[in-house]
This record gives C-alpha cells, structure tokens and sequence, in this order.
C-alpha cells in the first residue's frame, strides 16, 4: 500500500468514525430533556456519570477516565451560516480544587460565544457543571469542537482534551472509490 493509500485509509477511518458518531449527535438537539433529571445524576464519585438526559459523551483523548465527566447536546441540526448552542456538562468524578475549560472550534466553524468557562473552585464531585458554546458552520462538512479542561487536585494538575464532533448541512460529499489494489495492468500489444 502506497503511502497516500495509506494516508486516504486513515482519513476514511477518521471521517467513518466522526459520521458514525455525530449521525447520533445531531439528533441529539431536538430531544426534550428529562424533567426528573439532574446535572451528574448518578453513579458515585470516581465513576463516569449518565449526566442529563439527551447527552452523549464528548470524545476523550486520553484511554484513562479523567477527573471530570464532559457531556453535550445539541440545540438545532447544525446548518451553514446558522450560529448552533452546544449545551454542556462538566462532572468532576474525583475531588478537585479547580475546574477551568477553554474550547477551540476547527477550520469551516466559527466560535462565536462561550470560549471559555468560568474558574471553578472546589466543584462539588457528580454535580454538572453548565456552560454553552455558540458555533456558525461556514460550509458542509464534518467539524470538531475541541475542549481542553485543566484540573487542579491535592495530587496534581491535569490538562484533559476532549473532542465535540458536528456535521453541518450535508455533511462531506461523497469520497472517491479507492483504487484497487493488485498488479498493474499491461497495456495491449499492437
């Protein structure tokens, strides 16, 4: 396999993945919320929480739970030049002394509101932190919302990266095949 080969495989993976999970996510705006339901409901300290009703779990880099719980829904389908609230949920899951989160929207989205989040101090573990991020999808496609959480404890200081994937409109146009693998072809003697 032929290092683009190799490189367009990876992307096709990559986009799979995001449309896998983000096909479920855009219907996430239009669910009415559970009036029963509270911010970190559930579960006991350390352990990941359901959160509110209609949430899913943003993406998390790291393989290891972190010290927080991070949740969203979406308030509309994502549509180009429509701006789109990302609800959030921040869950400390362990005893932290502070609690601060920045987000970074990739190319094609603008960010318009909700960069940052306030400074936590002491936030109650299995309480929901809320906070909301505006985007403006600028074209169709498949974006991301990436949330960096830095978390202070007794034992140390964590920086945790999680990723919030959108479709807008359409979402990609369709990929070309990808070519066939196996010997050449000879051209035809004369």
């Amino acid at each position: 396999m032929s290092r683009q080969d190799a490189r367009g495989s990876s992307l096709a993976a990559y986009v799979v993945a995001l449309v896998i999970g983000a096909t479920g996510l855009t219907a996430c705006g239009s669910s009415e919320p559970d009036p029963g339901a509270t911010p970190g409901s559930g579960g006991k300290p350390g352990t990941p929480h359901g959160g509110p009703a209609g949430m899913v779990a943003a993406v998390s880099a790291s393989k290891m739970p972190g010290a927080i719980d991070v949740r969203f829904r979406l308030s509309a389908k994502p549509t180009v030049g429509q701006p789109v609230d990302i609800e959030l949920a921040l869950t400390p899951t362990v005893e932290l002394e502070s609690l601060f989160a920045r987000f970074r929207a990739s190319d094609g989205l603008d960010l318009t509101k909700g960069a940052e989040t306030l400074h936590y101090e002491r936030p109650a573990i299995g309480t929901g932190l809320s906070h909301t991020v505006t985007v403006v999808p600028k074209s169709d496609g498949i974006f991301n919302v990436t949330a960096t959480v830095l978390t202070d404890s007794a034992k140390d200081s964590i920086a945790s990266t999680y990723t919030i994937p959108l479709i807008a409109g359409a979402g990609l146009p369709e990929l070309p095949a990808a070519p066939t693998s196996g010997p050449p072809s000879k051209p035809a003697k004369p």
